[in-house]
């Protein structure tokens, strides 16, 4: 993850806080519309949708993911 780069790039993947709880979650950015979609094949994770109330902080983009199938 490069913690410097926090350009939303449609598609790209992000590591995301709600900056209250400190927890921090893996979401793919969409922008339109603008939504935080999960990157995960547990269809109980929901995409979180940007609204003036609800706009996670970008703790940085990520670079690569490996994935076990």
């Amino acid at each position: 993850m490069d913690r410097k780069d926090k350009r939303l790039i449609a598609n790209a993947c992000y590591v995301i806080t709600d900056g209250e709880s400190g927890d921090a979650t893996y979401k793919r950015y969409r922008p339109d519309p603008a939504r935080w979609e999960p990157v995960s094949t547990n269809a109980e994770h929901e995409p979180i949708y940007v609204t003036e109330d609800s706009k996670p902080t970008v703790v940085g983009r990520v670079r690569r993911t490996l994935l076990d199938m």
